[in-house]
């Protein structure tokens, strides 16, 4: 067997092996930063929805409550809208998680809606 008959040269191979495995590697890193991205808009989503759920709380402190929980988990160009009625507080927060290469999928949104505290009389 001659050597053209073996296929590629051995640094011909780690040429293409190499580029591939850091692709990998960095992709994997780059979902699982984006998956947390996720995670953190929606816990702010949450603690956003609670707090403007109790009775005689200010949207103004659920909407601050919610910044503080997705700058506290590193996501940037913050949006908080709430929308409060009677029976129910939604809170939808967007917003742009840090990556290595930004494709147009660091954005992250989340919702969570909860029902509002009422008064009952026995």
């Amino acid at each position: 067997m001659t050597r053209s008959d073996r296929g590629l040269s051995g640094s011909a191979q780690w040429a293409v092996i190499v580029p591939v495995l850091l692709f990998t590697v960095l992709g994997a890193i780059q979902a699982g930063l984006w998956m947390y991205g996720r995670t953190v808009a929606s816990h702010a989503a949450i603690v956003a929805a609670e707090e403007a759920a109790l009775l005689g709380a200010s949207e103004a402190d659920a909407r601050q409550l919610g910044v503080e929980v997705a700058t506290g988990g590193g996501l940037t160009d913050l949006r908080v809208h709430l929308v409060v009625d009677a029976n129910n507080a939604r809170a939808t927060v967007q917003g742009r998680m840090p990556t290595f290469v930004d494709l147009g999928q660091t954005r992250v949104s989340a919702q969570a809606t909860r029902p509002r505290e009422q008064v009952t009389r026995p």
